[in-house]
């Protein structure tokens, strides 16, 4: 039995939506410690660093946000322009230089080995250097996974930080 393509389309199509409404990035900083949620700027913020990076986003760019816990507490926020698209189905992350955000200048690709069910896995491959995650994680809304392989995937991601900055936790 052949599906009917039109219907799978708008059906994909009115799905599309939802899915956009959830987006986060999570990547790790073993410099400095800390695990990056990462979104885009849904609303303006009255702050320099979120003037600057809407500067920067221009001609199919946006404003994202990144938001660290300090392992002293507190939190932390920065700005940056990025571009999020999908190429050939699989998807890109870009973002510009000269902001200070966890992934400023550096271009991620999806990496070959996806080893986890609940997070897509990028790696970088270009503009990277020491103070630039190797590894970004697209997090998906996942409702059919059970919440234990979740946290347990979590907990996956997160062992190099653990392991780097168990000192400091």
């Amino acid at each position: 039995m052949r599906p009917r393509l039109p219907a799978l389309l708008a059906a994909g199509l009115l799905a599309a939506p939802a899915f956009a409404s959830h987006f986060e990035l999570e990547a790790y900083d073993l410099r400095k410690c800390l695990q990056w949620s990462i979104t885009r700027a849904d609303k303006p913020v009255r702050t320099a660093a979120y003037r600057a990076a809407r500067a920067r986003a221009r001609g199919g760019l946006e404003v994202f946000q990144a938001t660290a816990d300090l392992p002293e507490g507190g939190q932390l926020h920065k700005f940056g322009a990025c571009s999020w698209r999908h190429v050939a189905g699989k998807p890109r992350l870009g973002c510009v230089p000269v902001l200070d955000f966890p992934l400023a200048g550096a271009n991620f690709v999806q990496a070959r080995d996806q080893r986890f069910r609940t997070a897509t896995v990028l790696r970088c491959a270009s503009g990277c250097d020491q103070k630039i995650p190797d590894l970004v994680y697209q997090v998906h809304e996942d409702t059919t996974s059970s919440l234990a392989l979740q946290e347990k995937e979590e907990r996956a991601r997160g062992a190099k930080l653990r392991r780097a900055c168990a000192g400091l936790r």
